[in-house]
């Protein structure tokens, strides 16, 4: 299925390309997205192509880091009729969770999750496994998104810790800069860990009577968003994976829904926890095998395989190709 996203996520791209000595039309030609995004900016746009012009835009650019150098151009206004929500929030801790409560209605082609962690908040975000196995710019302009939006409410805000997938580029200046010097690439999961003094900050324009209003309407919504099953089923995948056993019964008692229930409501969209299971694991493993650093058999633990080998025929059976041969046809970072 197509994942779809407002074309205003687009804001300042053209403008950092042109910083950059590039042509803006030329690169968004080529990947198939809006040549002038902001004139429209609830224009859909796919989510894939997004994704693939980032990944473009920081090759022909020479710059490893265009994807954390856009995050200062964009506010979260990209988030077009929900940005009222957020800016209404009581404090940032709501904001958060109003993010991650709410992004399907944003888009499905990217998965944000809380994990609340000793009164601090584990903010997640992957790309769903319909979008592609490229991910190290759109993650870290997410990242860079946030991180700016949380200097708002401290300037001197900068995260306690970063864990990335992807494999570190050779100048981390910018991330230094954006991100601060507690970031581990190489990670089992992409996350940026919110710290309690942070989550307590007021929000500027907090209105408790809009904030609440607006709640209600984007809560029934969110609840009726086609495929929200499909999607809470590949996230809730995403975040046990590297952990513990995760199963059809394990999934269904986590989400709060009978096994009977979720398996059936999972074939109502032409899939299975099964089948769901088997396309996040592929997605994964191609994205460490082309966009990390760890060996096979790092990658073969984190996805809970019990050998190399069987890492070697599950790809093999699910790509068509072996992990030596998917290593070799990687893009340069």
């Amino acid at each position: 299925m197509v994942k779809w996203v407002r074309s205003g996520v687009m804001e300042g791209a053209p403008e950092l390309v042109a910083e950059l000595g590039g042509d803006y039309r030329a690169l968004a030609r080529e990947a198939g997205v809006p040549q002038t995004p902001m004139a429209n900016p609830d224009l859909p746009m796919r989510v894939d192509r997004f994704t693939a012009f980032m990944e473009l835009a920081a090759t022909r650019l020479g710059e490893p880091a265009f994807g954390l150098r856009l995050g200062p151009y964009q506010s979260l206004s990209l988030f077009g009729p929900m940005a009222p929500l957020l800016g209404s929030a009581a404090n940032v801790r709501s904001m958060i969770m109003d993010i991650a409560d709410f992004f399907p209605l944003h888009t499905q082609g990217t998965i944000v999750g809380v994990e609340p962690t000793e009164g601090a908040l584990l903010l997640t975000y992957e790309l769903s496994t319909e979008v592609g196995s490229q991910q190290r710019q759109v993650i870290e302009l997410g990242f860079s998104v946030i991180a700016r939006e949380m200097r708002r409410h401290d300037p001197m805000w900068k995260p306690d810790m970063v864990t990335m997938r992807h494999s570190p580029p050779k100048d981390l200046s910018w991330h230094s800069r954006l991100l601060g010097d507690r970031i581990m690439f190489n990670g089992d999961r992409n996350a940026l860990l919110l710290d309690q003094d942070l989550l307590a900050r007021p929000v500027a324009g907090a209105d408790p009577a809009v904030h609440g209003q607006l709640a209600a309407q984007y809560g029934t919504a969110a609840r009726s968003v086609e495929g929200l099953d499909v999607l809470q089923t590949e996230a809730l995948i995403h975040t046990m994976l590297p952990f513990a056993p995760i199963d059809l019964p394990i999934a269904a008692r986590l989400l709060r829904k009978s096994r009977r229930t979720l398996q059936r409501r999972l074939t109502a969209h032409g899939t299975s926890f099964a089948d769901i299971f088997v396309r996040v694991r592929a997605s994964l493993a191609l994205l460490y095998l082309r966009e990390s650093s760890l060996t096979v058999a790092e990658i073969a633990e984190i996805l809970q395989f019990s050998q190399t080998s069987a890492l070697s025929r599950f790809m093999t059976r699910t790509s068509g190709k072996s992990p030596r041969q998917i290593r070799n046809n990687r893009p340069v970072a």
